[in-house]
């Protein structure tokens, strides 16, 4: 595994730690990526993290599903889903904001099932309570790798094509 992709596994585990003393463990952890900019590389983090399921069409053998399959798997009721004992469920959402989920009264209907768990989940995001963006990851230094990136165009193009090319390449 590459050391960019562990240390993403590592800080997306990282949102569901708790304090035992303070507070209940959260039910899930919501990875909301309104611009899809994490989505070519969701399915190789599934491949390192069997407790990652993906917000979309229904497929149980890929880990994805409609909103109210991912509240069955989260029930421990889906049929055919194994959770991985000891982990927290992590939800990945494509083309779904923070921002979305946050006005349960205006949240479409198809992302009602799992608004609540905005409350009895955590949500994997910046310290500013922003979703994370590969930039923003990247470069941020509070829990992000904090590395020194360009913001030019080219360099904004170059990585919202790295996991397709890493993919392409097998790597």
């Amino acid at each position: 595994m590459s050391a960019i992709i562990n240390m993403l596994v590592r800080a997306v585990r990282g949102a569901a730690v708790y304090n035992p003393d303070a507070q209940s463990a959260p039910c899930c952890v919501l990875w909301p990526d309104g611009d899809c900019q994490w989505e070519p590389v969701a399915a190789r983090l599934q491949a390192e993290m069997p407790e990652l399921f993906i917000l979309g069409d229904y497929d149980v053998l890929k880990r994805t599903g409609p909103a109210i399959w991912l509240r069955c798997v989260i029930a421990d009721k889906a049929p055919k889903v194994e959770l991985p004992g000891g982990s927290t469920p992590v939800l990945y959402l494509p083309g779904v904001s923070r921002q979305d989920l946050r006005a349960v009264e205006t949240c479409p209907d198809h992302l009602k099932p799992i608004a609540e768990l905005q409350y009895s989940g955590t949500i994997w995001s910046q310290i500013n309570a922003k979703d994370w963006t590969v930039l923003a990851f990247l470069k941020s230094e509070q829990g992000g790798l904090g590395l020194d990136v360009s913001q030019d165009i080219d360099s904004r193009h170059a990585m919202q094509l790295a996991p397709y090319l890493e993919k392409a390449m097998g790597i």
